[in-house]
């Protein structure tokens, strides 16, 4: 059955505070859902996805990256502005009845995830640039959403970059410390913005070294918000959480760690003393931390 598609752009909305090449967001509708996407896409590639969202999945250049119990992410190729574009291509699901309805009662998860992705990067917090969000209209509650998002190629986990091999151990050494720079001020930088995220686990930061760079990039913001009451608490258990997942890196030495909280720190701001966040998080996590010792020693 031949759907009819709607689109409209705008020079500036809600869901695209951030400026793209063409400063614009386009909207669509189709019988079953309806789509948000960023100005490249031209009618016929949002009126694929809007009439059939599912079949990215099983494109075949389609490649599963992530499987769970509500959630499908593949890496494929999707036409954006008449050029094949890799993206990460997400079905948000619900694992339960009750959770379906009420997210029927309100903005689905794929949307949600696109406006935030765009607020974040406007306030300089990296994170993949949301390309399309597709959702159920009001008739049909328990379908899933689908999100679209750039896909950073040469980037891996957290937890595998840092054990990658590397050209040589003084090489090595550099792209940890850096790495550690560039996540405290990552972290900083978003709680520093009045946002936090309660998964910073491995797999939700993404690390590339590109151009003798080290970049690092926040994805998954199904865990991330806005925060207005507990902030202070609210970082800590950030942090813990980022403790806890790397607890077991060997390869993440306690220099490194030192080095991270000054760097978050600093983008924080305030007048907070290092080594007593450093024990906060270490009895929140229930990880006992290592003795303090200063940043500068050790090689990292």
């Amino acid at each position: 059955m031949q759907h009819v598609i709607q689109s409209r752009s705008a020079e500036q909305t809600e869901s695209s505070e951030r400026t793209t090449s063409s400063a614009a967001c386009r909207h669509a509708a189709g019988r079953d859902y309806s789509a948000m996407a960023i100005g490249e896409f031209n009618d016929g590639e949002l009126a694929r996805l809007v009439t059939s969202p599912e079949r990215a999945l099983s494109d075949p250049t389609a490649t599963v990256v992530k499987q769970g119990r509500s959630a499908l992410v593949v890496r494929v190729d999707l036409p954006i502005g008449g050029a094949e574009t890799p993206t990460a291509y997400k079905r948000c699901g619900s694992r339960s009845w009750l959770r379906r309805i009420v997210r029927g009662l309100r903005p689905s998860a794929a949307v949600r995830n696109f406006r935030l992705g765009h607020r974040l990067l406007k306030l300089d917090i990296e994170t993949p640039l949301p390309l399309i969000a597709v959702s159920p209209r009001w008739h049909n509650p328990l379908r899933p959403s689908y999100l679209a998002t750039e896909w950073i190629d040469g980037s891996l986990p957290l937890d595998a970059f840092a054990k990658s091999a590397s050209a040589s151990p003084a090489h090595r050494r550099v792209a940890r410390r850096e790495t550690a720079r560039q996540l405290g001020r990552l972290i900083g930088t978003l709680h520093n913005r009045g946002y936090v995220h309660r998964d910073l686990k491995s797999a939700n930061l993404l690390v590339r070294e590109r151009d003798g760079r080290v970049e690092v990039f926040l994805i998954d913001l199904d865990g991330a918000s806005r925060a207005y009451l507990g902030l202070k608490i609210t970082r800590l258990k950030n942090l813990a959480r980022l403790q806890q997942a790397t607890a077991r890196m060997a390869c993440v030495s306690l220099t490194l760690r030192c080095r991270f909280v000054q760097f978050y720190l600093a983008e924080l701001g305030g007048t907070q003393d290092w080594k007593t966040v450093w024990r906060q998080v270490g009895r929140i996590s229930k990880i006992p931390p290592p003795p303090v010792l200063s940043p500068e020693r050790g090689d990292g």
